[in-house]
């Protein structure tokens, strides 16, 4: 497949009586935006703010951010999402703005784990990409709704205002294009795979299985075949559930990008793998040997990259499917996350076979972060609990207390939005000390 990606950066974020782009600066018609709730029965009211880096300002219950992004041609918007309608992702024109994102808040989250929250300045916003542009927050206001139907209501919000962004470019020459295709092999080149772990329903406690791909839910599915250039065009979106893997990251997959652009010149990219984390064993040894066979009998793989959905189960997949892969022959090298900072890379990797020696590891789950306190509260009531430290996530996940919202707080790094992520779009690494 052939995908082009049209771009255009703009320099600030500004509300307007209409959507518009002038001189660099985005207009964004609050009224619009509010539009889209109207079409929510579990919508009563849509807060929709701007928010500047450098200002002393916290974002809370973040579940997703977005990049606002739209089809030129060859497609659909957001196919299974914003329309019942199907189109393969993946080729094309898809115009693209740079310099801001669409954070999206959910306050009535049944888990604390499912949330995350970042700041725009202070120690740790530098860690963090969204902290270092303009954000439009949007956050509805209702009365006792389901966490699920809530959950889908606002995608299609912010993914509408998503499209409706971009459109607003579109009577504009980009500032940058690119066009990405591996259609072509090129002879000599070591031929790299790509598996993509994308959901773990081990976190889905209330029986919520996530619509995440094509907006349709598939925790229980074998290793799927898919062209890169689908990631890349919304073929899978987060739902809600703050997964280290934000839609913004998806939709700008430093994985699939690295590779992509290597392609003919260090490599041939040969395709991508999508799996899910097994978390019974006999599924697991399955859905792995099926993995290392399509590396070996379709894409006749010299190496594959892995990466994980949330938590150790998924690491444990991850290494059956590396492991599988060596067994081949094909090298294989996961991109993980350790769990514990205060254990050790040995004991916290959860991958122990000796042929997979070859591991990136991007960070630890439970590193604490101090939050200075802040003049202003998003995406929460103001007299918000932040749920310090490991509060809410490990002894049972019952939130047991935390500190003021706007107080200094402790957080853990996967609960900072953006330092870090499973598909290797982080800022830090584990060190063992």
């Amino acid at each position: 497949m052939k995908l082009k990606l049209e771009t255009i950066k703009i320099s600030d974020l500004r509300f307007g009586e209409k959507t518009y782009l002038e001189d660099g600066i985005m207009y964004v018609s609050k009224d619009e935006i509010i539009a889209f709730a109207k079409e929510e029965k579990c919508v009563l009211e849509l807060k929709v703010d701007i928010v500047k880096p450098g200002e002393s300002a916290r974002i809370m219950n973040v579940t997703d951010v977005v990049q606002p992004r739209c089809k030129v041609s060859g497609g659909i918007d957001w196919p299974g999402v914003l329309s019942e309608d199907y189109e393969i992702a993946g080729s094309g024109v898809t115009r693209c703005v740079s310099g801001m994102g669409i954070v999206l808040c959910q306050n009535n989250t049944y888990w604390s784990r499912k949330w995350g929250s970042f700041d725009m300045s202070g120690p740790f916003a530098e860690y963090t990409p969204y902290a270092n542009m303009p954000e439009l927050i949007i956050e509805p206001i209702t009365e006792n709704a389901d966490f699920r139907e809530l959950r889908e209501a606002l995608r299609r919000i912010g993914y509408k205002a998503s499209v409706l962004i971009a459109k607003a470019t579109l009577n504009l020459e980009p500032d940058k294009v690119e066009e990405f295709n591996n259609e072509a092999m090129t002879e000599g080149l070591p031929n790299i795979a790509y598996a993509y772990q994308i959901y773990s329903k081990q976190y889905d406690t209330e029986n919520y299985r996530e619509p995440m791909f094509y907006g349709n839910a598939v925790p229980d599915t074998l290793p799927l075949i898919i062209q890169p250039t689908e990631v890349l065009d919304g073929a899978i979106s987060s739902c809600g559930g703050y997964r280290l893997m934000p839609t913004y990251e998806i939709q700008n997959h430093p994985v699939i990008l690295e590779l992509m652009r290597a392609h003919g010149k260090e490599l041939n990219f040969v395709g991508v793998i999508v799996t899910v984390t097994a978390v019974e064993a006999r599924l697991r040894h399955l859905a792995s040997k099926m993995a290392a066979t399509m590396l070996k009998e379709v894409f006749h793989a010299d190496g594959v990259v892995i990466t994980k959905g949330v938590g150790g189960a998924s690491t444990i997949c991850v290494g059956a499917i590396a492991s599988e892969a060596e067994k081949l022959g094909i090298k294989a090298v996961p991109i993980i996350q350790v769990l514990n900072a205060q254990s050790n890379l040995s004991t916290e990797c959860l991958i122990d076979d000796l042929l997979v020696d070859s591991i990136v590891q991007t960070g630890s789950y439970y590193h604490s972060l101090t939050l200075p306190p802040v003049e202003k509260v998003y995406g929460s009531k103001p007299d918000a609990v932040y749920l310090s430290g490991n509060v809410g996530v490990i002894g049972g996940h019952i939130p047991a207390g935390g500190s003021p919202a706007n107080g200094e707080v402790v957080s853990l790094s996967m609960k900072h939005v953006g330092v870090i992520s499973q598909i290797g779009n982080s800022f830090g690494k584990a060190v063992d000390y």
